[in-house]
């Protein structure tokens, strides 16, 4: 499982301002990045859900005599097959017409399970009768960029939050370029490290693309998910130091009251982007 946030976008919350970033301390890194594993686990599995990027999924349900299955994963990115009974079910050209149809985005940045609703079939009953292949996950499309002339880097506009993985690029035409580790050539492009220690994640192409438009397709943290790991691991960062503490006192004048559990304000960020209902 990907971590949720990186050291990087971690040490603001730890060491803030007036603090630069040149000379933030680097004894407590294991320590950081061990904190931000266990909690980027505590998280997802808080959520009820697999990885949050894009992953292809083959969903097998039970066929129960209705027209409509909810997905066990969103946001939905493509469906690639469904099938029933070993029947093979056409997309739906339009709603009303044969075919299945995949419920929209409903515009939050959560997004809700997405139904696939059928027209003129039905997913008759069976058990494990009906196959459904899609992609699913946090995900920027198609991303219009340029490739400078001078550094041949291209930054992901990462609009909802962190850069997470590739999910691959193409020409404004729409040709696939090829991923490698280095030194690309014409056609070829080095994607990101994610949440490698420089905050800054960039394509890197080569000189014989300059100025080429090209598509960027990538997998993203949302920035409240993010947020909530960060927070998170401060939390349990300065607990080490009133490990078993639930209260201190000070002169008896005022008495400060510690939690041990998952902060309110966290389990409020979290709970749009949790499976609430089992599928």
């Amino acid at each position: 499982m990907a971590a949720l946030t990186s050291l990087a976008n971690l040490k603001p919350w730890i060491y803030p301002l007036p603090v630069a970033p040149a000379t933030y301390p680097t004894n407590d890194e294991a320590l950081l990045t061990s904190l931000i594993n266990q909690i980027s686990a505590g998280i997802i599995n808080s959520l009820q859900r697999p990885p949050l990027v894009r992953t292809t999924f083959t969903e097998v349900r039970d066929g129960v005599g209705n027209r409509r299955i909810t997905l066990r994963n969103w946001p939905v990115v493509s469906v690639s097959s469904l099938t029933v009974s070993g029947n093979s079910i056409p997309a739906s050209s339009a709603y009303g017409q044969s075919g299945y149809n995949l419920t929209t985005w409903d515009g939050t940045n959560a997004g809700n399970p997405q139904e696939i609703i059928l027209c003129g079939y039905d997913f008759c009953r069976g058990a494990g009768n009906v196959q459904i292949v899609y992609q699913a996950g946090y995900c920027v499309q198609n991303e219009a960029q340029t490739v400078p002339g001078s550094t041949y880097q291209v930054a992901p506009n990462t609009p909802y939050g962190s850069w997470a993985q590739d999910d691959g690029v193409t020409y404004a035409n729409g040709t696939p370029l090829t991923p490698v580790s280095s030194a690309p050539s014409v056609g070829q492009y080095v994607p990101p490290s994610p949440f490698k220690s420089s905050p800054v994640l960039y394509y890197q192409f080569s000189v014989s693309d300059a100025s080429a438009g090209v598509l960027l397709n990538y997998s993203y943290i949302p920035a409240d998910i993010e947020e909530a790991c960060i927070e998170w691991v401060g939390e349990r960062y300065r607990y080490r130091s009133r490990i078993g503490q639930t209260s201190t006192s000070q002169s008896g004048i005022e008495t400060t009251a510690f939690s041990l559990k998952m902060p309110d304000h966290i389990k409020l960020m979290l709970q749009p982007y949790r499976k609430a209902i089992p599928l």
